[in-house]
Formats: structure tokens, C-alpha cells, sequence
């Protein structure tokens, strides 16, 4: 095929991604739900989650000090937006669809502590990206929001995975594990969706990408590979100068 013939073909599939990405996920889940319902929660997915965080984190240092007191260009609002949406989201679920289910599990009060601490430092987030976002926006310095906000989300991300992780680890199963991937899934739309699954994917280590392609069918992997990739990848997130500039 073509070069012009490969790209015809990535802009007819490409709005069936996420429709094909649903149902593959759907019948997925089906065969394996019966299997191992009640084995211990496997974490893979959020600890890749969580690496794409760090990973944007850092682009958004590098940029912002490459930035100064410059317009941020569209590439670098293009990453910021992903991310900034990425968080918001994975964190309305945390505390809507995670955090509930694993508190009913819980008697020790130093356990219900831990997560009720991570709800208390989720709302320490907001003004601290929107303090980057007017910084970004309003062409003022954004190195010292940047660097707010990355200590407050790394503290937050260290402190997750040090305290509650294992408490998911230990006192959910891989049955209640699912149903909440399956909640945060469905806060977005079809549309989002192959979205999210390139951006988790950026840059991914291998044992991170294995988490998440695990739980996609054999041709969701193979459109991800062939379409979704490329199409992302073409867009060259976060670059603070244009092509040649």
C-alpha cells in the first residue's frame, strides 16, 4: 500500500476505533470474568496510569523551562490538555467508583485513614493545575506552577501507591478490580477512548504497556498498532517550536 493509500486508510478507520475498541473490551471481559473473579486485584493498569502521569509531568517541566515567559505553542497546550483531562478524570473516579467500594472492606482505622487522605489531597490539585493552565495561557512564567504542582502530584502518587495500592491489593477482588476499570472507562466516550488508550501508551515501559494491552482483544491491539499510533504520534505533543523552528 501507498503512503497516500495508508493514510486514506487510517482517516476511514480511525472514528470506528472507538466503537471497535468497546466491543472487543466488552467480549473480553466476558470470557475472563468467570475465570478469576475472585483472585486478588491485579494493579498493572493503574501503575501504567500513574507513569503516564509522571511522564507528562515531566514534559510539562522541560517545556515550561524551555517556555520562559513565552506563548505556549499548540503542541504544548495539546499535551497539557490530555493530561490535565487524564487526571481529572482518573481521579473522579478514584473517588466516586474506588475509594467507596475499598472503605467498606476496611476496619482498621489507620487503613480508612489512608484512604480518606487521598480524597483530602485530590482537591489539593485543582488550583494547582489551574495555576499552571493561566500561566501556560496568559503567556507568563509557568516554571514555578509547573514545579508546584509536580511536587504536589508526585507527593500524591508516591503516597498512593506506598499506602493504599496494597489495601486494593489485599482486600479487593479482580471481579471489583474490573467493575471500577470498567466505571472509569465509561466516563468517557467512544470517541475519547482510543484518546486515552495512545496517551496511557506514550512513551510506555514494556511492562507497563503489557498491563494495558492485556485487557484489549487481539484486533484492538492490532488497530492500536496501525492506526491509532501513527495518528498520535504524528502530532508531537508538548514540542515547544515548530518543525523547523
Amino acid at each position: 500500500m501507498t503512503g497516500n493509500g495508508i493514510r486514506r486508510a487510517r482517516r476511514i478507520l480511525g472514528p470506528l476505533a472507538g466503537a471497535a475498541l468497546v466491543a472487543g473490551a466488552v467480549r473480553l471481559r466476558a470470557r475472563r470474568a468467570g475465570a478469576d473473579a475472585a483472585a486478588p486485584a491485579e494493579i498493572g493498569f493503574m501503575r501504567a496510569l500513574h507513569a503516564a502521569l509522571r511522564r507528562d509531568l515531566a514534559r510539562l517541566r522541560d517545556a515550561a523551562a524551555e517556555l520562559g515567559g513565552s506563548a505556549a505553542a499548540p503542541a504544548v497546550l495539546a499535551g497539557w490538555d490530555a493530561f490535565r483531562a487524564q487526571l481529572d478524570n482518573h481521579h473522579r473516579a478514584e473517588d466516586d467508583d474506588l475509594w467507596p467500594v475499598l472503605r467498606r472492606q476496611l476496619t482498621d482505622p489507620a487503613d480508612l485513614a489512608a484512604v480518606d487522605a487521598m480524597v483530602a489531597e485530590h482537591q489539593q490539585i485543582p488550583p494547582a493545575l489551574a495555576a499552571v493552565d493561566a500561566a501556560l495561557r496568559g503567556g507568563s512564567e509557568p516554571a514555578a506552577a509547573a514545579g508546584h504542582l509536580s511536587v504536589v502530584l508526585l507527593d500524591h502518587l508516591a503516597h498512593e501507591e506506598r499506602a493504599v495500592l496494597p489495601l486494593v491489593e489485599q482486600h479487593l477482588t479482580r471481579a471489583q478490580w474490573r467493575t471500577f476499570l470498567h466505571k472509569e472507562r465509561a466516563r468517557r466516550s467512544p470517541r475519547e477512548r482510543p484518546e486515552f488508550l495512545t496517551w496511557i501508551l506514550d512513551d510506555a515501559s514494556q511492562q507497563d504497556a503489557a498491563a494495558v494491552l492485556t485487557e484489549l482483544p487481539r484486533p484492538a491491539r492490532l488497530l492500536y498498532r496501525m492506526v491509532l499510533r501513527p495518528r498520535y504520534e504524528a502530532q508531537r505533543r508538548w514540542r515547544v517550536s515548530p518543525p523547523g523552528g
